[in-house]
């Protein structure tokens, strides 16, 4: 509010108040877009936790009906790195994942430890 009023003042010249509202345009315009990258990216960020909180739901029931490929893609989308000792699936979980490890382990998915 003050930059008007020094013009209609007359203590600053045109030129100069066109120049520092130019620039408080394009300042207001960096902002706005960095405010809309922010609220992307939380929003991104929540529709990711809430997946993941869905499917941790889920899980047990999916391991259970799934085929092969489908096992694979959990044990990607769950697990950092795996070891496979004969017939023994070991695993290292990812977060949020690891708090739910214990739920894994089921008699109708093989008897094998995931």
């Amino acid at each position: 509010m003050q930059l008007p009023n020094l013009r209609l003042l007359e203590e600053i010249d045109s030129n100069t108040y066109a120049a520092k509202a130019q620039e408080l345009r394009d300042e207001e315009t960096g902002l706005r877009l960095q405010i809309e990258r922010y609220i992307r990216e939380r929003t991104e960020i929540i529709d990711v936790a809430v997946k993941a909180f869905e499917l941790s739901q889920r899980l047990r029931d999916k391991w259970v009906t799934a085929d092969y490929a489908a096992k694979r893609r959990i044990l990607e989308i769950t697990c950092l790195n795996g070891k496979l000792d004969d017939a023994t699936l070991y695993v290292t979980i990812k977060k949020p994942f690891d708090l739910l490890a214990k739920g894994l382990i089921s008699k109708e998915s093989g008897g094998g430890r995931i």
